[in-house]
């Protein structure tokens, strides 16, 4: 989504020490040489150009029963587990910390390992790796293949997939300061598109000094061989301070989620995030679509205006000045837009907001088809991170969660009293937390599952943020309780479930724990699943959410 693909998913980086690596005596070292032209089974956070979370694997209702946990990767030092990871029939890359890692996919054992710059500050911490996954450009025209990711400042790397070693980098952004990179980044037919979000959303709460807010989000268009910028599309103008609203502005519009292909209309599609403080703009908390070529803009839908919010309106009162009154909701598409093949052959944009609403638009105009209220909508979700879609359904995960994110900080004294900012977690008036499955041309629910789960001898309704993914007739969902389940696309009926919230013990003999399920999802790949568990963001651990983790779980087909 972002949802990372939302507008505070990055709370817990924002705050950690940096990250260590591994220890190299325990890592077991792979012999062999990583192929080149080896065969992608996974790739991106969205799977494919047109982010439909569906892919073609071994993995189907027949069989699914009988998947099991074959192996561990424990991310020494971290607090969470993100970033989807890219699969070749051969390697599976991911990220751990502020690592890239190459490892066999079979048998765990390690090719290579590279690391994100270095650095801290006395407010945020170390960095990290922080694209919502890991990209894999295969080997084309004598071109090597590629691991590319981005990092929380703002700095995108090309990695050569079969050494490790760095290719390029670059800045993408023009603020070092606030610009980071949270969405995967896609090709097309040699351009790459990174989209750009602010961390400023959270760090205006610190810059009491100056007026909210001056950073906003943007897509770069670059070369993926060299890091060459081709165009980039600001989603603002630049912020100047108004002395009548006492803000500066406009500001925000992240992008937080992957761009979506558009090739039959030459266009790359995205979803926006909510202004900082007013003045508020157009494109704001919308589905865009520019030209492929140039960066113009095709059309705009907008799903919520007016909306303004920044970490600031959870501030106590006398403390959130930087926060516009009445605030918004932060209601942003931390989901990437879909590009939909409908049965009769033709197409629709489908996108799904954190106001619970999916969307299904006209790809030429922008013009709405149809739309459903899912969930009531909060800071964390109705729809958070992603979608998912076949031929026939979209798949939708609602969430409906309120958590006052400022309050678990450990250093919100610095900020605020300690203990002013309480420790809240609610669900929302009205919630309707679920999966839900939703007819692709008409957007009437075909079915709907609504789990719960026992904590301290109560039950509590269980909450799908992570995105969700389709293989042929199954379903897969993990929720923030720690749970991955396997369901039949035909009724939701469950087929398959485990418990990633344990303690485990990786292929290196590297100790770790499992906690929330959330951001990148279950990922299905060949006869494997790759399940991250570990999500300390949005309250960390209570009735709700499982916590803290940092393990990437293999489950096989025996």
């Amino acid at each position: 989504m972002a949802p990372m693909s939302t507008a505070v998913s990055m709370l817990l980086s924002l705050l950690a020490a940096a990250l260590p690596h591994p220890a190299e005596a325990a890592t077991v070292r792979c012999t062999d040489t990583i192929a080149a032209e080896a065969q992608v089974l996974n790739n991106g956070f969205g799977f494919n150009p047109s982010n439909t979370r569906h892919v073609l694997t071994g993995l189907h209702s027949g069989n699914v029963g009988r998947l099991q946990l074959a192996r561990t990767h424990v991310a020494v030092g971290s607090q969470e587990k993100k970033g989807v990871p890219a699969v070749t029939d051969q390697v599976v890359y991911f990220s751990e910390g502020r690592d890239f890692v190459a490892a066999n996919r079979r048998t765990g054992c390690e090719y290579w390992r590279q690391s994100a710059d270095k650095r801290s500050t006395a407010l945020v911490g170390g960095n990290a790796v922080r694209s919502s996954a890991i990209y894999h450009l295969p080997a084309h025209n004598g071109r090597k293949a590629l691991v590319m990711g981005g990092d929380f400042y703002g700095t995108f790397y090309a990695l050569d997939a079969q050494t490790g070693q760095l290719v390029w980098k670059a800045f993408l952004g023009t603020d070092t300061s606030r610009h980071f990179i949270t969405g995967s980044p896609v090709v097309h037919q040699g351009t790459m598109f990174v989209p750009v979000a602010t961390k400023e959303v959270i760090t205006t709460v610190l810059d009491v000094l100056s007026a909210c807010c001056s950073s906003h989000g943007m897509l770069q268009a670059l070369d993926p061989y060299t890091g060459k910028i081709k165009w980039t599309y600001h989603t603002t103008a630049n912020a100047v301070y108004d002395a009548k609203l006492g803000f500066k502005g406009p500001n925000g519009v992240s992008l937080w989620g992957t761009p979506t292909i558009d090739a039959a209309r030459n266009a790359v599609v995205i979803g926006t995030a909510q202004n900082l403080s007013p003045p508020t703009t157009a494109n704001s908390d919308a589905v865009i679509s520019l030209d492929m070529s140039t960066g113009k803009v095709r059309w705009v839908f907008q799903a919520t205006a007016k909306d303004t919010w920044n970490a600031a309106c959870l501030m106590p009162k006398g403390l959130d000045g930087h926060c516009a009154v009445p605030g918004g909701k932060d209601l942003d598409f931390g989901a990437p837009p879909i590009l939909a093949t409908l049965p009769d052959g033709t197409q629709a944009i489908v996108a799904g907001s954190k106001n619970g609403v999916v969307y299904s638009l006209n790809p030429d105009t922008g013009a709405l088809n149809w739309q459903q209220r899912l969930g009531v909508g909060s800071t964390l979700g109705g729809i958070h991170w992603g979608m998912a879609i076949d031929r026939q359904r979209v798949y939708a995960a609602v969430t409906d969660l309120w958590v006052n994110k400022l309050a678990r900080l450990n250093v919100s004294n610095l900020i605020a009293a300690p203990g002013t900012l309480g420790a809240d977690i609610h669900e929302e008036v009205g919630a309707r937390p679920g999966i839900y499955a939703l007819d692709l041309r008409t957007g009437e629910r075909v079915w709907e599952r609504h789990d719960t789960h026992e904590s301290d001898g109560v039950r509590y309704n269980s909450m799908y943020s992570a995105a969700l993914s389709v293989t042929n007739d199954v379903l897969f969902a993990g929720s923030l309780n720690g749970i991955v389940r396997a369901l039949s696309t035909q009724d939701g009926q469950e087929l398959w479930r485990a418990d990633t919230a344990v303690a485990t013990l990786d292929v290196h003999g590297v100790p770790g724990q499992g906690g929330s399920i959330d951001s990148a999802g279950p990922v299905p790949a060949g006869t494997d699943l790759y399940v991250n568990s570990g999500y300390k963001s949005f309250g960390g651990k209570n009735a709700y959410q499982a916590g803290e983790g940092n393990t990437l779980f293999v489950f096989r087909l025996p």
